[in-house]
């Protein structure tokens, strides 16, 4: 019987150790595809700091934009391969195991992809246009993920919040209770935008909860 009752905290144990196992390698992944080709982008393109600057930003307002539209028609799409590990980050929520799955980057390989996928559009787009944001833009996004991962991570773990963030905690868990609005983790640009700030009637099934 002292075995069973055990088993549920070494349950949370493992799951969390998990968890911050692959926090930790999303970060790096996320460092070595994003900050380090655009350290060699900002040497191989002509660089000014005011035009970094303004591809940084491009960069932040990008990767909310992306976690908004992946989040609402990718994750939250019935019966999408993709949205599988999703259905269990929702369905796991106040279990021992919810640490396991709260990861918002399914592994670092997907990172990787990530990064690949949105560098090959914004080299292109900059070299064709001669705009020389590129390095910026990596920046922001590599920025962008890691504190998305973190701050998505302390507001499921309850760990601390600066004082400008601790509305986040009650934002994201309010889709949790709704899950068709609030697909912003904690910069709501894109639920504001595109009025989705708010909960709506229509509830998604219990799966995605």
């Amino acid at each position: 019987m002292e075995a069973m009752a055990q088993a549920p905290s070494e349950i949370a144990r493992l799951a969390y150790s998990y968890g911050q196992k692959k926090k930790r390698n999303n970060a790096i992944v996320a460092l070595l595809s994003g900050a380090v080709p655009g350290v060699i982008l900002a040497f191989y393109f002509p660089f000014q700091w005011h035009i970094c600057l303004v591809g940084v930003l491009i960069g932040l307002i990008w990767g909310n934009a992306f976690e908004y539209a992946y989040h609402r028609w990718v994750l939250h799409r019935p019966h999408c391969a993709l949205a599988k590990g999703h259905r269990q980050h929702h369905a796991n929520i106040g279990t021992p195991e919810e640490p396991e799955h709260v990861s918002l980057g399914k592994s670092p390989p997907y990172i990787a992809l990530l990064f690949i996928s949105n560098g090959i559009v914004v080299i292109t787009v900059d070299s064709l246009l001669h705009l020389w944001f590129s390095s910026g833009i990596f920046f922001g996004w590599t920025t962008y993920l890691i504190v998305a991962e973190e701050i998505h991570w302390r507001i499921h773990m309850n760990g601390w919040l600066p004082p400008g963030l601790r509305f986040a905690r009650a934002y994201h868990m309010a889709h949790h209770d709704i899950p068709n609005s609030r697909y912003n983790v904690f910069l709501p640009l894109f639920d504001l935008s595109l009025g989705t700030a708010r909960g709506r009637q229509n509830r998604m099934p219990p799966g995605l909860r």
